[in-house]
């Protein structure tokens, strides 16, 4: 006779066993087209979602190339000029204008679209890595988590390169493990290029050369870890460059106060800093993974890896990026740092839950719609406008009506953007604006007080026009600041969509400083 119990566990084995490779082929192509499609979802959107200040710069320098302005020197639309961009090497504008040039689709839709399919480069990447050491069921579980995690579908249609970034290191990760798994050294070369176009698009992804040596590599020889090293040396020429044309420019101090910025924040004394620390809460526990997301990943990680390898590769990676965000830590209040943890979050989501579902495959379930729904909460304001940007296409046409092509006009970034023109950033906190006017040459920042004084400032350099899209009802500084406008400056245009006003000096003494 034979044990029920037996039976049973004997079902259930069979139940969870590994899928046909066709059923797991035909998964892994339906999720990698629905982190695409998701990401596509209102595609002319203008590119002021989640407004942090980095997409705007991102597509004037992409519009700039697409008009023939070289990449050796990618350039922005505010003065002083030249303003330089030097952040990183413009490889994802080139992609972008590429894709621009061949569909003939507009730029911001283009961004949007390499954006998608390098995440979902990423997640093809992932699969490989979590497949050859714990399984299809794992792998998938891991890629759809990468694909609802808030961070990702934000900055996985974001006209930036963090996308790019991560799709990059994971693809090339997984060409390298191949190699390493015998699969032909042709994968080795291809890994190789993934990692420099990774590291070019964001240097601080450099971090995945450690769990690339410790828990990929095999032999670990010294011409193997020397050759992954030189993955690094095109971007770090172009820092070369990019610092002989910040001593040589002669224009926009943006790029040496960036650099200087930058060097002032290694270390991990920001960690003391209570903004930092809510910072590192709002997004690391709540907004980038979700919190059943965090939690059910941090489980996993945890729990015991399947394959039999000495070195988990999703804890060395989830530890290295923890250690170099801490050093970062002063950059942490921009949340697409937190895209490089989304790998071993979601390799410990896929290990986690497949054990679940193996013990308890109701709460399993019950657990999965949970972080369903919150990375649906959570995402949700990606695919809306911002209240204050609902009137920015509006705004820009009225803005290229009123004024010339050649005018240099005060206005934010997305105006400036939208209506293709070149003039000057506009700042509303009185920090901002000591640090806008203190990017010209041979200027002090001491008297710059506030947003009036700014506009003043630019008036001097040459600047003709000032426009501002109209201030939500809360918005009191901005508000005031119109009225400002309106005492003091030659009002041309000033509707529910927007203020334009000519800088007339004549006007000027008319209504007093």
């Amino acid at each position: 006779m034979v044990n029920a119990s037996t039976v049973d566990d004997s079902a259930r084995h069979e139940d969870l066993a590994e899928p046909p490779q066709w059923k797991v082929r035909l998964a892994l192509l339906a999720t990698l087209l629905g982190i695409v499609v998701l990401r596509l979802l209102c595609l002319d959107q203008p590119i002021v979602e989640n407004y942090v200040g980095r997409q705007v710069p991102t597509a004037m320098v992409a519009r700039n190339l697409d008009r023939g302005w070289g990449f050796p020197r990618p350039l922005l639309d505010t003065a002083p000029f030249p303003n330089f961009f030097l952040v990183e090497p413009p490889l994802y504008e080139l992609a972008v204008v590429a894709l621009r040039r061949i569909a003939g689709w507009r730029l911001e839709a283009c961004g949007r679209i390499v954006s998608a399919c390098a995440t979902a480069l990423g997640g093809w990447g992932l699969f490989g890595l979590i497949r050859r050491r714990e399984g299809e069921r794992v792998a998938l579980a891991a890629v759809i988590a990468f694909s609802l995690f808030p961070v990702t579908i934000r900055y996985g249609r974001a006209f930036q390169p963090d996308a790019l970034m991560l799709g990059a290191v994971l693809a090339g990760l997984n060409c390298w493990d191949r190699a390493e798994d015998g699969r032909g050294r042709w994968w080795l070369v291809a890994g190789w290029l993934f990692l420099v176009w990774g590291f070019a698009a964001k240097v601080t992804a450099a971090l995945v050369l450690i769990p690339l040596s410790v828990a990929i590599m095999r032999r670990r020889t010294t011409a193997e870890l020397l050759f992954a090293v030189t993955a690094l040396g095109p971007v770090l020429l172009w820092y070369a460059w990019a610092n002989h044309l910040i001593e040589s420019s002669g224009g926009s101090r943006a790029s040496a106060e960036n650099r200087a910025i930058w060097m002032t924040l290694l270390g991990i004394s920001a960690l003391g800093n209570p903004q930092t620390l809510s910072h590192l809460w709002r997004f690391l526990a709540i907004r980038a993974f979700t919190p059943p997301g965090l939690a059910l990943g941090i489980w996993g990680l945890c729990q015991r890896q399947r394959s039999q390898e000495p070195l988990d590769l999703w804890r060395v990676w989830g530890l290295t990026a923890a250690v170099t965000m801490a050093l970062l830590a002063g950059k942490l209040h921009h949340e697409y740092y937190w895209l490089i943890l989304a790998p071993p979050v979601a390799a410990g989501i896929g290990r986690g839950w497949t054990m679940l579902a193996e013990w308890r495959r109701g709460l399993a379930w019950g657990i999965g719609l949970v972080f369903l729904c919150s990375s649906a909460l959570l995402s949700r304001s990606t695919w809306q406008t911002p209240p204050e940007w609902e009137q920015l296409e509006t705004a820009a046409r009225l803005v290229q009506d009123v004024v010339p092509t050649g005018a240099w006009l005060v206005a934010s970034e997305p105006l400036l953007y939208q209506a293709d023109r070149r003039g000057c950033r506009l700042e509303l906190t009185q920090r901002a604006a000591a640090r806008a006017a203190a990017e010209w040459p041979q200027t002090g920042e001491g008297r710059i007080e506030g947003s009036l004084d700014l506009i003043d400032f630019y008036r001097t350099k040459g600047a003709r026009f000032v426009a501002d899209v109209v201030p939500d009802p809360g918005d009191e500084h901005r508000k005031a600041l119109h009225e400002a406008i309106r005492r003091r400056y030659k009002v041309r245009v000033d509707c529910a969509s927007v203020l334009i006003a000519e800088l007339s000096p004549c006007e000027i003494s008319r209504h007093g400083q």
